[in-house]
């Protein structure tokens, strides 16, 4: 077996965006060229992918343009509610564009840029409108001090976060904000990165090898035969576990260097006792204003951690362990799904929103609209031990319903299209949705029946 044979032709293109954007990162960082590392970034993304995708990163530019059009034109009033429901729209034109034209199927590296630039566009929509609102109120001693752009971008500096090479193809998500404030002098001149690109190196010691022997022990493509009928149901529960394996440990190591890329610039790196957390940055910004930009003050990467394996591997359920995944995307649903949705069925319209993000494979839909039953079914186990769990029941529900729920809800994300997923499921009896369905109907109807209480805000 050659070095070749050891990773698809996909994976090694991603291993090759992955290394040379680390190494660009850390020219960059050696040149100390506060010019080039401000306004660089864009131009250095934009000939990548034109070199990349050649063709296909024509797909972007009208959805960049039109972006940049809406914000300098639209009304405040719907520019958010435009730009979503235009992007999300284009994204499905340009899904199904090759069934009504000869051209390529958008996939691979075109859809993973794709991907990532629709995030990037409504996110910035969103943080002009909330800060636009923001400038017009007045300010008051008595409110919480509150981060928002202090002025709206110009057009270059659009283009420049838009296709900013940090991320640009695999993530993670960082908002134009997180962009800004990575351009503090200190944090190139004086902090240095090696301790957390050293952390995330590690986690590579044992990802690879442990993504590359199971990935050969373990093809996806068996569980898309019809030799699955032959296993026992153990053993179709054991591939579905070992499937997922695979995926997890390419995951790791993809956002492990992914992060590398990002902090060696400098992005997502904020004082640690402002208490940053992903996308948000600093929550306690007084304590921000205070310490940023002094070389004495210790710095924190959480901001841009886009995994907590801990979590992922051992939480408690699923929120927990779903909260654990692709952090940077999960808040960029809570920030501008989730919270801006009725609580009644937030849920269901963030996981259907997610799904289309992903992709329109039945498989994507089938996973993720699996989802609010396996939330809603876990509230209902979890006030029963209101007060505490025992170890028992802890080790007991992670070891059955957490984990086989999500080694089942990961086969469909991975297997993607209908007749696959449905095939696999069907061998494992639908277990999952078919267990969970009934508790899930009856706490929806009491909760349209007997509506929780609103909040109260002081």
């Amino acid at each position: 077996m050659g070095l070749a044979d050891l990773l698809t032709r996909d994976d090694w293109i991603y291993t090759g965006i992955l290394g040379s954007s680390f190494a660009i990162s850390w020219l960059l960082r050696s040149s100390q060229n506060m010019g080039l590392i401000r306004h660089g970034g864009g131009l250095i993304g934009f000939m990548m992918a034109l070199l990349i995708l050649r063709w296909k990163i024509f797909y972007s530019i009208p959805l960049v343009v039109f972006t940049m059009l809406s914000i300098k034109l639209v009304d405040q009033r719907l520019l958010t509610k435009i730009v979503f429901v235009v992007t999300f729209v284009y994204l499905l034109v340009c899904r199904y564009l090759h069934f009504v034209f000869p051209i390529e199927e958008l996939a691979s590296q075109a859809n993973g840029l794709q991907l990532i630039m629709t995030l990037r566009v409504i996110g910035l929509s969103f943080e002009i409108s909330d800060s636009r609102v923001a400038r017009s109120k007045p300010k008051s001693d008595d409110t919480k001090v509150k981060r928002h752009l202090l002025h709206d971008p110009s057009l270059s500096e659009m283009f420049n976060y838009f296709y900013h090479y940090c991320g640009l193809f695999t993530g993670p998500y960082y908002t134009f904000q997180m962009l800004l404030d990575s351009q503090e002098p200190v944090l190139i001149t004086s902090w240095s990165p090696l301790n957390e690109i050293k952390q995330r190196g590690l986690q590579l010691l044992w990802s690879v090898p442990l993504f590359v022997i199971t990935n050969k022990l373990f093809p996806l493509d068996h569980l898309r035969s019809d030799a699955i009928w032959e296993w026992s149901f153990t053993y179709r529960l054991f591939w579905a576990a070992a499937v997922f394996v695979v995926f997890r440990n390419r995951v790791y190591s993809a956002w492990a260097v992914s992060e590398s890329i990002c902090v060696t610039i400098g992005i997502g790196i904020y004082p640690k006792l402002s208490k940053p957390t992903i996308v948000v940055g600093p929550t306690d910004v007084e304590k921000y204003q205070s310490l940023h930009g002094r070389t004495e003050t210790e710095y924190s990467s959480e901001a841009i951690t886009n995994l907590d394996i801990g979590e992922v591997e051992f939480s408690d359920g699923f929120r927990s362990g779903i909260r654990a995944w692709n952090r940077s995307v999960q808040s960029w649903l809570a920030l501008f799904v989730y919270s801006r949705t009725s609580r009644t069925y937030r849920v269901e319209v963030t996981m259907f929103v997610s799904a289309l993000w992903h992709g329109t494979y039945a498989g994507y839909f089938m996973s993720f609209l699996v989802v609010p039953m396996c939330t809603a079914v876990e509230d209902v186990i979890f006030k029963q031990f209101a007060n505490a769990k025992p170890k028992w029941f802890q080790w007991l529900y992670i070891l059955t319903l957490r984990s086989r729920g999500f080694d089942f809800l990961a086969t469909g994300f991975l297997l993607k299209n209908f007749a696959d997923t449905h095939r696999f499921w069907s061998s494992l009896y639908y277990w999952l949705p078919i267990s969970l369905a009934p508790i899930y109907v009856i706490s929806k109807v009491i909760m349209i029946i007997f509506p929780p209480p609103k909040r109260v805000v002081s």
